[in-house]
């Protein structure tokens, strides 16, 4: 199992769609797909229930997903303690938006402080208001 696997399972997990989260991780989506088949052969448990019309998480994968979400997190805050121990503190700002912000004043914003702040991480997670 590698960490990108656990990456790309969350972001399908929450994407619950493969283009979407291939796109949102930076990889083609059969490759994507290809990875987390892989996971699940590994686990030796099927993750995700596939239709042609949806993807849904299994018992198992929201179990999963539950816990990659954590790992994940603790592996970045481990990051960031060790950055700021060694006295190189990362900042990060995390944005979530829902779509028509995304493509209104968002961008001209988020430019202005990247410019501004070279040093701050931007992330920006896009949604519905359903999310």
């Amino acid at each position: 199992m590698e960490l990108r696997q656990l990456t790309y399972f969350v972001a399908v997990a929450e994407e619950l769609h493969f283009g979407r989260a291939a796109a949102r991780v930076h990889i083609a989506q059969p490759a994507l797909s290809t990875q987390i088949q892989a996971l699940e052969r590994e686990l030796g448990v099927q993750l995700f229930v596939r239709t042609t019309r949806r993807v849904e998480l299994t018992v198992a994968g929201e179990t999963f997903y539950d816990r990659c979400v954590r790992i994940l997190s603790d592996i970045d805050v481990s990051a960031e303690v060790t950055r700021s121990v060694a006295g190189r503190t990362a900042r990060k700002i995390r944005i979530g938006t829902i779509y028509p912000a995304t493509i209104g004043v968002l961008p001209a914003f988020l430019s202005k402080i990247a410019r501004k702040y070279p040093d701050i991480q931007l992330q920006v997670q896009s949604g519905s208001t359903d999310d």
